[in-house]
């Protein structure tokens, strides 16, 4: 079983007084990869991170993140479900977690495709994405087994 850590960084603007490149964020994710007969489990876990609350002075920030297996291209979105509990940092806000089967595939390597970013909530004025609104990176796991 393989499980690993990836923090990606995005710089990003957001047009609201006081915020500005403040608006930049970051997504930490962890990936466990177990081999099995027939495939792999999957499973994903993620953190975002921004200071656009903070520089505004005040709202919430809504992460969203998607995971794409490329083996048979299904979506899976990261939700948090009831119960669920989460050890995070200060400034860490956790967006939901996913476990799935990946079928073994003699074309394709195993790979994920996230795509995550955030909306900010003025909780008044409504939300808005900051501009990139979100990110997209590739994750190679190992290799399928037999």
């Amino acid at each position: 079983m393989a499980i690993k850590n990836f923090y990606f960084s995005q710089i990003a603007d957001l047009r609201i007084e006081g915020v500005g490149i403040h608006a930049s964020y970051s997504v930490n994710l962890t990936v466990t990869d177990e081999n099995t007969p027939g495939g792999k489990n999957v499973s994903v876990a993620a953190t975002g991170k921004s200071n656009a609350a903070k520089a505004a002075g005040s709202g919430n920030l809504l992460f969203w993140c998607k995971v794409k297996n490329t083996v048979d291209s299904k979506l899976y979105v990261l939700e948090r479900k009831k119960g669920e509990y989460w050890a995070v940092g200060l400034d860490d806000v956790p967006i939901g977690s996913v476990s799935f089967f990946m079928p073994n595939s003699v074309h394709n390597s195993p790979s994920l495709e996230i795509e995550a970013g955030y909306f900010y909530d003025s909780g008044y004025t409504g939300t808005v994405p900051p501009i990139p609104g979100s990110f997209k990176r590739v994750i190679n796991l190992t290799p399928f087994q037999g």
